[in-house]
């Protein structure tokens, strides 16, 4: 089912009732409780959806609970590739001998074939972000599953591995994703800790604000690529991974990948 066909039905619905009370064919008080009851749903549904953090729609994994108090961490990088950024990323993570996971756009892995096997080749673990990076509530039913099957296809074309795991664009979900994603087989990801790093605030400010909300089991959402304008700089986060990397080790932190993160 499609949040927006029942986004339109309540907001049809709340539009009646203000119409029949308007004409007094039921109470004016009874009209506009049932409005906004109406318009409430609605609200609560779409909140549910833009939401990162809860499972309404769907499990979303959001941060893991790990055993035996492990201090383990999860580094995702968004919208990529999108040199020369992703491969000073990776210069950076190789440095500090991190593993993180690439949430990839299909279309821009279709323009730089060559980022995502370095990707690879360099032991981390590319997801699927989409083919095109599109709203994904915005889609229809034919098109949302289109993007999904195609971009996980080109990922694993690349790859020569399979793709477990999807991030919707701006986290954004509800029933229909949720089944498209199950039915290719993918596991839907979203984050614990999130920087903003794509409004460059500064490197340290966006290592600031991880460290200061990271906790054991969180996944933690950064950004190597600039989706879909492709124009944006990523220095800052680039910058900002190294900062991280160094303050959360020197607290005892591991860092892994998501697949490792919920197999420990």
């Amino acid at each position: 089912m499609r949040l927006i066909y029942v986004l339109l039905v309540t907001g049809i619905l709340a539009v009646a009732m203000l119409w029949l009370g308007n004409l007094q064919l039921i109470r004016k008080r009874t009209a506009l409780i049932s409005a906004i009851l109406s318009l409430g749903i609605g609200g609560g549904l779409l909140l549910m959806a833009v939401l990162p953090g809860n499972s309404f729609y769907g499990e979303t994994i959001t941060s893991v609970q790990v055993p035996n108090g492990k201090k383990l961490v999860a580094l995702t990088f968004d919208d990529g590739p999108y040199p020369p950024y992703t491969q000073k990323l990776l210069a950076v993570l190789e440095e500090k001998q991190v593993k993180a996971t690439f949430f990839i756009v299909g279309n821009n892995a279709a323009k730089n074939p060559e980022v995502v096997t370095l990707v690879t080749s360099k032991g981390h673990e590319v997801a699927l972000h989409a083919e095109e990076h599109k709203d994904f509530l915005k889609l229809s039913g034919q098109e949302l599953v289109g993007n999904i099957l195609r971009g996980k296809k080109l990922l694993e074309e690349l790859t020569g591995k399979p793709v477990k795991y999807l991030r919707p664009p701006h986290g954004f979900r509800d029933w229909a994703v949720m089944e498209a994603a199950s039915d290719a087989g993918l596991k839907v990801v979203n984050w614990s800790v999130i920087p903003r790093d794509w409004t460059n605030p500064g490197a340290q400010e966006i290592a600031n604000r991880v460290c200061k909300n990271v906790a054991p089991g969180a996944i933690v959402l950064l950004h190597d690529g600039d989706a879909p304008a492709q124009t944006a700089s990523r220095e800052q986060t680039v910058e900002a991974t190294a900062l991280i990397i160094d303050e959360l080790h020197s607290r005892g932190y591991e860092f892994v990948t998501i697949d490792e993160l919920l197999h420990k």
